[in-house]
C-alpha cells in the first residue's frame, strides 16, 4: 500500500519522519516529496501525479499554509484538492499551532469535507506517529474486510434507474448508488418512524430540499426502501437499506413565461442534479455516521424529452419563442462520470462541479444524432 504524505516541508520535519515511522512499521511504502529524484516533470505535476496513484494521503495541518501556487492554492492544498476524487484522506491538525487565516480556512474545510471520519488531532510528533499508526491500522483492516467492486457500484446506479416514469413530459432521475455493498439500514429501520420524519423533512425543507413543500406527500414501504412520491408533481424520492438513493423530478421548471416555447433549460438541469447530490450526501451522512460507504457512483437519466429544444436561460430569455426542434428525438438519455466511481465527501464538497460534468454529457447525448446514440 502506497501512502503519500503531505504537509508543509519546512519546519514540519520532526512531525514528517514520525508519520513515516508509522507507515514503515506496518510495511507499507511512504511517498515522501523529499525521496522524489530527478526528473524531467516539475515538481507540481510529480507531487499530484504521486497523489493519484496512492492508496491514502496523509494530510499533516500545522499553523503555516504555504506558498499559494498560480492556482492561489498552496501545495498542499491542491494536493489535499487532488485527493478528494480518487485518494482517501488521513487529517491530522495540530492541537498548539495558532493558525493563519488561509490555514484555518483550508483546516475548516478538511474538517467539513471529512465529517469527523479519519481525522484527528495531535501535540507532538509521538503523539501524531502512534494516531498515524493507529488510523493506518484501522484503514488498512476495512479496505481488505471489504474491498470495493467499482463496475458493480456502477451498474447498481443505473439499476437504480427507473424503467418507465410518471409519464406526461420529460423527467430527470438521479441515482446514486454507494458501496462497498452491504446493509446500512436493515430492515426493521425501514419503518422507523423518526427515520421516515427525518427524511421527509430534509426532503422537503432541508438545505438541498428536493421535493416541493405545496403537495402533498405519500410516503410507502417496500422490502428494501422508503419511497416519498408526489404524484401531482411528478416527484418521487427512494432511500434503499444500502445507503443508496434515487430522485426523480420533472426536467422543466412550472411558471415559464406564457407562450414560451417549452425547453429544457441547462442551468436548471445542473441544478436540480446538484441538489440531488448534496441531497444524498446529506441523508448519507445522517444513516451512516460511522463511514461504512466510501464510494458511490452517479447515473442520471433524462426520459420524454423528445424533440424538446436544449438551450441555456439566456438563449430561452431572449428567444422564448423560438427554438430548433429535433426531428427524430431521443425519448431516453442515460449518462454517468468519467470515471464512474467517486469518493464519497465528492457527493457534498464537489457536487456542482460533478453535476456540471454531468449536465454536459446530457447535453452532448441530446444534440447527437439519435440513430447512432
Amino acid at each position: 500500500m502506497r501512502v503519500f504524505v503531505s504537509s508543509v516541508m519546512r519546519g514540519q520535519e520532526e512531525w514528517r519522519d514520525g508519520v513515516r515511522s508509522a507507515i514503515e512499521t506496518l510495511g507499507l511504502q511512504a511517498v515522501m516529496a523529499e525521496d522524489f529524484g530527478a526528473s524531467p516533470s516539475a515538481p507540481r505535476t510529480e507531487c499530484l501525479a504521486a497523489v493519484r496513484d496512492a492508496d491514502v494521503m496523509i494530510l499533516i495541518l500545522g499553523s503555516e499554509y504555504g506558498q499559494p501556487m498560480e492556482s492561489g492554492l498552496s501545495p498542499t492544498h491542491e494536493e489535499y484538492r487532488e485527493a478528494l476524487e480518487s485518494t482517501p484522506v488521513l487529517a491530522f491538525v495540530h492541537d498548539g499551532s495558532a493558525r493563519s487565516d488561509d490555514q484555518a480556512r483550508f483546516v475548516n474545510e478538511v474538517r467539513a469535507w471529512e465529517s469527523g471520519h479519519y481525522t484527528g488531532s495531535f501535540s507532538d510528533a509521538a503523539q501524531l506517529r502512534d494516531n498515524v499508526l493507529r488510523a493506518l491500522f484501522e484503514f488498512q483492516r476495512g479496505v481488505e474486510a471489504m474491498p470495493l467492486d467499482a463496475a458493480a457500484l456502477n451498474e447498481r446506479a443505473g439499476e437504480l434507474l427507473p424503467q418507465r416514469g410518471f409519464g406526461g413530459s420529460a423527467e430527470l432521475v438521479v441515482a446514486v448508488a454507494v458501496g462497498p455493498a452491504r446493509a446500512v439500514l436493515r430492515a426493521s429501520q425501514l419503518d422507523d418512524a423518526e427515520l421516515h420524519r427525518y427524511l421527509l423533512r430534509e426532503a422537503l425543507t432541508g438545505a438541498s430540499a428536493v421535493l416541493s413543500t405545496t403537495a402533498g406527500t405519500q410516503q410507502r414501504l417496500t422490502p428494501e426502501s422508503i419511497v416519498l412520491d408526489q404524484r401531482d408533481e411528478r416527484c418521487q424520492v427512494e432511500l434503499h437499506t444500502d445507503g443508496s438513493t434515487m430522485v426523480s423530478q420533472p426536467a422543466m421548471r412550472t411558471g415559464s413565461p406564457m407562450r414560451a416555447l417549452p425547453a429544457i433549460i441547462e442551468e436548471d438541469i445542473s441544478d436540480r442534479v446538484t441538489r440531488v447530490l448534496e441531497f444524498a450526501g446529506s441523508v448519507l451522512d445522517q444513516i451512516d455516521s460511522a463511514n461504512r460507504t466510501s464510494h458511490f457512483a452517479v447515473r442520471v437519466l433524462l426520459s420524454g424529452a423528445g424533440h424538446l429544444p436544449w438551450r441555456t436561460r439566456d438563449e430561452q430569455t431572449r428567444s422564448p419563442h423560438s427554438a430548433e426542434m429535433r426531428i427524430q428525438p431521443h425519448d431516453r438519455l442515460e449518462v454517468h462520470l468519467t470515471p464512474p466511481v467517486r469518493r464519497r465527501p465528492a457527493l457534498r464538497q464537489q457536487s456542482r462541479e460533478l453535476a456540471a460534468d454531468l449536465t454536459a454529457s446530457l447535453k452532448l447525448a441530446m444534440r447527437s444524432d439519435p440513430w447512432n446514440h
